[in-house]
């Protein structure tokens, strides 16, 4: 679960920011995302929401230790090359439920097939996003 919603975040973030950032050229991947929890930041404060504020702080310093542009983009090639092997298992379930022949258990299979699909879509949006026009 913490591992999606950290690709969920960063698809986001992309889905967001990468487009404009992409466009302009002046700021970086990584600026983007400091701006993007800067705001939060600004938000928590306002909200006195202090919880919030901390994880946020925590994020902003991490980010600016940590990040690089390359390294957003290889997360998101790690996400992209998880997402497939998600959907790889998941169409191997599919086949061994349909084996099976229990058709609610087939339509539920179909449904996790569908949405491990989705995600891999999404990811591979946020890459494409990421890298830019190329």
């Amino acid at each position: 679960m913490m591992k999606l919603n950290r690709h969920l975040l960063l698809v986001c973030f992309c889905a967001v920011y990468a487009p404009g950032v992409l466009a302009d050229g002046a700021d970086s991947l990584c600026g983007a995302r400091e701006e993007e929890v800067l705001q939060q930041l600004q938000l928590a404060r306002e909200s006195d929401n202090t919880h919030r504020e901390q994880e946020l702080r925590h994020t902003l310093e991490h980010i600016r230790e940590y990040c690089t542009d390359e390294g957003l983009i290889a997360d998101a090639e790690a996400a992209v090359r998880e997402s497939r092997e998600e959907v790889r298992g998941e169409q191997r379930s599919l086949e061994e439920t349909l084996e099976e022949g229990v058709p609610e258990d087939i339509a539920e299979q179909r449904e996790e097939l569908g949405e491990a699909e989705k995600e891999l879509n999404a990811h591979i949006q946020q890459l494409r996003a990421l890298r830019g026009p190329q």
